[in-house]
């Protein structure tokens, strides 16, 4: 599932929209912080000279006013943030969860991203930036007071920006190494969680928690050291600013001495260089939030693009026959140079089974998954029906296809809604259906809470022969006219074995198409065509019946 160019100039934080509306609030909002230097001005000049009540209530409540106008405009910068949030988080999250079955790789990192964009875009650090941009107007200001203000203004913002990047590039390298130890330690945590009853089985827990405790001394020591330079330079930074705020206030009163400027221009001086400062005495961590969010935004981008082509243009075909056309297809797994299948061709008529034989490593599960759509071929084509799968609308290609994985893995729910695959449209009469041709309603209703049972994909609380049965039950739900099957006998008692040859032979008398990926020679008996792979291309292809009539030539020929 793919966000189209638009789509993605609209949700990301990054696009010119969201950038002008921030620069123009920011605008309003750095002006109006002039209002209590302004009036700080006008109190000591004009209302202790003239002690004028009437002046002092009128320039108040001007000043109110526009105190009050800065906490609107404050409050609508904040819903747009917050509202923006959520709609990446929303949007963006449900895209990449639409996305998880094409994914190369784990999908975690995609959802950290997630996160990190949207924390980004309600923090100091994105609205921080646009503040920078408007330091040129305090500047003006300042040099309007005196001369001397404006250049000591000018001066700290140098200083106090140069040390900022200073912070920003000791630390990076720093950051860098805590980043790849923390997930360094958070992989060790979830392989020891996930492979417990491995490890002690094999005895390898003592020498895993010593390789722990080192990954965890590296992990603190990298925070320790982090922690100890970020000490040093804030308290470098803290000297910094109350030393500029003396100077500010000095320079100040020197100048109010020798007539230069009044009084009123000591608060007004101190409190618009505190608030030029402020943006680049938090430029460190602006750097880095932009930094990491921006990173987060390319990763995502990178993440979408290398998705199989959008198939929300797709059409809704009227009459599905179930005709398989495999036209020089090649695939190369990621990052390899050497194709894991090469210009195969392959043709299946509706109804027509087909078992595809092969040593393990040859591509028979890669060859599945692209014709179920999971991967996209690197070049060739995969059609049903005369039409590329990337042509179908998804959901009627849902209903077309049906695929049984080598590992089975379920999400958390029924077995029911695992059957039905979640679709709330469901009807226990279909689930019960399609757990009857499996041969596994009678292991269902046996357990305590039926079709009711939670599943997940940890679980191991129900046998693995039932496991696979409720595999092979979703596969067949939707009735599809292409049933993709991988590894279909494997954990099948012999009971099941001949439920699964009277369902092949139920699917043949409704035109089902079958590819059956599988190591049971015994399975030619119940299939069309035979197709062994090696290497990853085809070395032979023949009539099942062809074979039968050979082995039994040769059993005779064996027997006699």
């Amino acid at each position: 599932m793919n966000i189209s160019t638009n789509e993605w100039k609209t949700l990301t934080p990054f696009n010119s929209k969201v950038v002008t509306y921030h620069l123009l609030i920011g605008l309003v909002l750095n002006i109006l912080v002039l209002v209590i230097p302004i009036y700080s001005l006008q109190v000591f000049d004009r209302i202790l000279t003239s002690r004028s009540i009437d002046t002092l209530i009128a320039l108040s409540s001007i000043a109110l006013f526009l105190l009050f106008i800065q906490v609107i405009l404050d409050i609508l910068k904040s819903r747009y943030a917050f509202k923006k949030s959520v709609q990446i988080d929303a949007i963006f999250s449900s895209y990449l969860y639409k996305s998880l079955p094409i994914s190369s790789g784990n999908n975690l990192p995609s959802q950290n991203d997630v996160r990190e964009i949207k924390s980004f875009v309600v923090s100091q650090s994105f609205s921080s930036a646009f503040d920078i941009v408007w330091t040129p107007i305090f500047i003006l200001v300042m040099f309007a007071l005196h001369p001397v203000i404006g250049a000591l203004c000018l001066g700290a913002i140098i200083l106090v920006g140069g040390f900022s990047l200073y912070s920003f590039k000791s630390k990076q390298k720093q950051h860098q190494q805590l980043q790849a130890s923390l997930i360094a330690c958070r992989k060790a945590n979830d392989e020891s969680q996930t492979q417990q009853e491995s490890y002690r089985a094999q005895h390898l827990i003592s020498g895993l928690t010593l390789q722990y405790q080192h990954i965890t001394a590296e992990r603190i020591w990298h925070e320790q050291q982090l922690g100890l330079n970020s000490a040093t330079l804030t308290s470098y930074a803290k000297f910094i600013r109350f030393t500029l705020q003396m100077a500010i206030m000095a320079v100040s009163a020197l100048l109010v001495v020798n007539n230069e400027m009044s009084a009123g221009g000591i608060i007004a001086a101190s409190i618009l260089m505190s608030r030029a400062l402020q943006p680049y005495e938090q430029l460190t961590s602006t750097l880095q939030g932009w930094r990491t969010a921006y990173d987060a935004d390319c990763r995502l981008q990178r993440h979408f693009a290398a998705q199989t082509p959008n198939h929300d243009l797709g059409t809704e075909f009227d009459q599905i026959d179930g005709r398989l056309h495999i036209d020089n297809l090649t695939w190369y797994t990621p990052n390899s140079t050497v194709p894991l299948l090469k210009n195969l061709r392959l043709k299946l008529e509706s109804g027509n089974h087909l078992l595809i034989m092969g040593a393990t490593g040859t591509g028979k599960t890669a060859l599945c998954k692209l014709i179920a759509g999971i991967y996209a071929p690197t070049s060739g084509s995969i059609k049903i029906d005369g039409a590329s799968i990337t042509q179908w609308m998804p959901e009627q290609l849902q209903h077309t296809i049906g695929y049984l994985p080598q590992k089975i893995e379920f999400a958390t729910g029924s077995i029911k809604q695992n059957i039905a695959h979640f679709d709330p449209h469901m009807t226990d009469q279909q689930v019960i259906s399609a757990a009857r041709k499996i041969g596994i309603h009678e292991a269902i209703i046996n357990l305590a809470d039926g079709y009711n049972t939670i599943i997940s994909a940890n679980t191991n609380h129900i046998a693995m022969g039932l496991h696979h049965g409720i595999g092979l039950a979703r596969a067949i739900y939707y009735q599809p006219k292409v049933l993709i099957l991988d590894e279909p006998t494997a954990h099948l008692d012999t009971e099941k074995v001949h439920c699964f040859k009277r369902l092949l032979e139920h699917l043949k008398q409704q035109q089902v198409s079958v590819i059956i990926a599988s190591h049971q020679k015994e399975l030619i008996n119940h299939v069309d065509w035979v197709v062994e792979l090696n290497n990853g291309q085809i070395t032979s292809a023949q009539k099942a019946e062809k074979i039968t009539r050979v082995q039994n030539v040769q059993k005779v020929v064996a027997n006699a």
